[in-house]
């Protein structure tokens, strides 16, 4: 079974329970809607909530945002602001319930295609965005808008991402890519080379009884030689 398959019958299995779900995570009380990714099937989220590094009076923006998931970690302890969005308006609805639902004021959830909808020239301190890394050939055709998070043809929205986001970054401000193992390193790489980037790979682990290891890379504009 290829790659793909095996990704499109984890997403068909996600969306087997009956919704909303609910979960009780990093202290707050969270439902999940039908055909937002399922935090019982994919478990990124846990980790980079667990790994990300210190945001006390940090500005973050967080893309894919799904239920909502490390953001509202975040915003609720240390973040100065959170913008989180999703080209999903059933993510951007759910994200946007789990705030009201846990008290946290400091976040504003909008709708947008990457950086579409961003307000041009605002800076943040991180850029954020747990990948859909499963590659698939250029002229792959969407089953429906749960792959739009696990699959990126021909790397196209990796692609977009690096090349716009040091745009949105404050002049210290860092991306922090989630990219999973099985990835196409080569191809970030290259995206990375072609940008005039440099990365850093802050840390990487997995759980029990799991075969994928999550990593979390930290990724800015090089610094002009001396």
């Amino acid at each position: 079974m290829t790659e793909i398959n095996q990704i499109r019958n984890r997403l068909t299995l996600s969306q087997k329970g009956t919704f909303p779900l609910s979960i009780q995570a990093f202290g707050l009380n969270l439902t999940i809607h039908e055909g937002v990714f399922s935090p019982f099937e994919f478990q990124n989220w846990r980790w980079l909530t667990e790994n990300f590094p210190p945001v006390a009076g940090k500005s973050i923006l967080e893309i894919g945002c799904g239920f909502g998931l490390p953001g509202l970690y975040l915003a609720k302890h240390g973040a100065e602001s959170l913008v989180a969005c999703d080209i999903d308006p059933k993510a951007v609805t759910n994200t946007l319930e789990n705030a009201e639902r846990n008290g946290i004021q400091n976040v504003e959830v909008v709708g947008s295609d990457i950086f579409s909808n961003i307000t041009p020239h605002r800076k943040f301190d991180f850029v954020f965005w747990n990948y859909p890394s499963i590659f698939a050939p250029d002229d792959y055709e969407y089953r429906d808008d749960l792959e739009r998070g696990a699959i990126d043809p021909g790397y196209r929205l990796l692609n977009r991402f690096l090349s716009e986001g040091p745009e949105f970054l404050t002049e210290s401000g860092s991306i922090l890519l989630g990219f999973a193992s099985g990835a196409r390193d080569d191809l970030l790489s290259e995206i990375i080379h072609a940008n005039d980037l440099a990365s850093v790979l802050l840390g990487s682990g997995a759980y029990p009884h799991t075969s994928q290891i999550y990593r979390l890379f930290s990724i800015r504009k090089r610094r002009p030689s001396a």
